[in-house]
């Protein structure tokens, strides 16, 4: 029976309304733990409800890497381990112990007893070494290529072997120490895959505390998973409605009808903080929003030209115009709290004569006009390309907004391959360099949307997943950032402080780096 997303709220007395600090400087006070405080006096159903801003592509983990789909997953699977929510620490998950071999390339996993995968069948070490080699080893009876592996050649160049010791022991040897990777790897039920063609992409089945109920055109909905070893959620249902608009995402916010919107556009900070029905909480600031290139494309591939869009794009004011105090203009790829972050390194700085005078020596003598694709869904996102625009417009560059509904039709006009320039986000859940470098700029990673091509970098990246000592390996990143910094593949905008907004009613909820419940909603309550 479809459960409608208006609230039925019944006053429980007058409660306690707790005060919202109206100022940013008060906003960012506040961690990404929200537990336990004075519920703002309603009694609801026990239905969450979060905010998609799109549908997944797909539910199979090792064939989605999408921000939409990981909101989905992360309450379907479990991995061996799991990050903390600072994403520091590797914690246990379906592994409830492990031991690392003296040179740091072999775990050993012990796996926890009486676990079952939705479909009734058991969690044991053979459902591991499938899960790990159907995305990357094509030998494996479980391997396919359609849809393509979103982590293939990740586990590719890491996971050396992984070897079955007994029904609960199994051990992982890798080429290089990388074990926050394990984190990444969900586990997924054998029988499952045979019976659904090899991959779950409508049809998920994992260990986690909630499976799919049914997913619509509109929304997706999850019920809570029967003998869960998480243990019985105290929430009788999970609701992904996909909405695309943000101010109609908001509105619902404050009717009552969301429970969590994992991500807020600045300008709507004050307005949120001031209601007392309303929570913010500060989830990472690991990402980078920026200007992707299509070094393929002849306008761009004289680098004089790429040069040219970098310096024109005023970042420093685009940041403090737009961010309301929570975006820092990019000086590279990575943040300051990422590892390899040298602030010594940066691109060509603004500079509008230096960028005609480039545009005039590549023989760019009348105006060049260059489509950018952006995913209008998000109003940060729609005023960045205007400012974007006007920007390139004042060195004499005219541009094409080409705006999609959401992410879904995003990439689908991406693969078509008919923009120049693309506005794109990245984040990650812990501070390691290789999750920017690596699938943003390697020559074959399927996240290397703009085709960038650095056989040196490509070399670099390589060389820094092999064994060595930390200090060596930090050094080939920066290497490699100086090295994209010069050729210029793209024009890195700003890092963005991120909020979530969630309702006063959600009590016990943490959220870790990447805007996710750290207990999957497993403990988390609806007053």
């Amino acid at each position: 029976m479809a459960i409608a997303l208006t609230r039925r709220l019944t006053p429980r007395g007058p409660g306690l309304l707790c005060r919202r600090p109206c100022a940013l400087a008060l906003i960012l006070s506040l961690g990404a733990v929200v537990a336990g405080a004075a519920g703002p006096g309603w009694a609801a159903e026990r239905v969450f409800v979060q905010r998609l801003i799109s549908e997944p592509d797909s539910l199979d983990p090792a064939k989605s890497n999408r921000a939409q789909a990981d909101q989905v997953m992360w309450l379907l699977y479990d991995a061996l381990t799991q990050l903390s929510a600072d994403g520091t620490q590797m914690q246990p998950a379906l592994a409830e112990r492990w031991e690392q071999s003296a040179d740091g390339l072999t775990y050993t996993f012990t796996l926890r007893r009486h676990v079952r995968f939705h479909d009734g069948t058991s969690l044991d070490a053979h459902a591991v070494k499938v899960s790990y080699e159907r995305q990357f080893l094509p030998g494996s009876p479980f391997y396919s290529t359609t849809p393509p592996n979103a982590y293939e050649r990740v586990l590719a160049g890491l996971v050396k072997e992984v070897r079955v010791l007994d029904p609960l022991t199994v051990a992982i040897a890798l080429h290089y120490p990388r074990p926050h990777q394990f984190a990444l790897v969900k586990i997924v039920s054998p029988a499952a895959l045979t019976r659904h063609g090899l991959h779950l992409t409508r049809t998920p089945v994992g260990t986690g505390p909630f499976r799919l109920e049914r997913w619509e055109s509109d929304r997706i909905v999850l019920s809570p998973a029967p003998d869960s070893w998480h243990g019985r959620p105290r929430l009788d249902q999970v609701i992904f409605p996909v909405v695309p608009d943000t101010q109609a995402a908001m509105a619902r916010l404050e009717a009552g009808e969301f429970d969590l919107v994992p991500e807020v556009p600045p300008h709507l900070f004050e307005r949120l903080a001031a209601n007392p029905l309303i929570r913010l909480a500060k989830v990472g600031g690991l990402n980078v929003r920026f200007l992707g290139m299509q070094l393929e494309r002849p306008a761009l591939q004289d680098r004089r030209v790429r040069e040219a869009i970098a310096r024109a794009v005023d970042r420093e004011r685009l940041a403090t115009v737009l961010g309301r105090g929570a975006m820092l203009a990019a000086r590279g790829p990575l943040p300051a709290a990422s590892l390899g972050y040298d602030s010594q390194l940066t691109q060509p700085a603004h500079d509008l004569r230096r960028a005609r005078a480039l545009l005039q020596e590549a023989g760019v003598v009348s105006r060049r006009t260059l489509r950018l694709l952006y995913n209008a869904s998000l109003e940060l996102f729609s005023e960045v390309v205007q400012a974007v625009q006007s920007d390139l417009r004042k060195a004499g560059i005219g541009v094409d907004l080409v705006r999609t509904p959401d992410w879904k039709t995003f990439h689908e006009e991406r693969k078509k391959g008919e923009h120049d320039l693309y506005l794109y986000q990245w984040s990650v859940s812990t501070p390691d360099p290789e999750r920017f470098l690596f699938p943003l700029f390697h020559s074959k990673s399927p996240d290397n949307f703009g085709h960038f091509a650095n056989a040196r970098v490509d070399d670099l990246l390589t060389q820094a997943r092999q064994p060595m000592e930390e200090a060596r390996r930090l050094r080939l990143y920066r290497e490699v950032t100086r090295l994209i910094l010069g050729d210029v593949p793209a024009v890195f905008l700003f890092h963005q402080i991120n909020f979530a907004a969630l309702h006063a009613r959600v009590a016990g909820l943490t959220l870790n780096l990447y805007g996710l419940p750290q207990d999957k909603l497993a403990t988390v309550e609806i007053r």
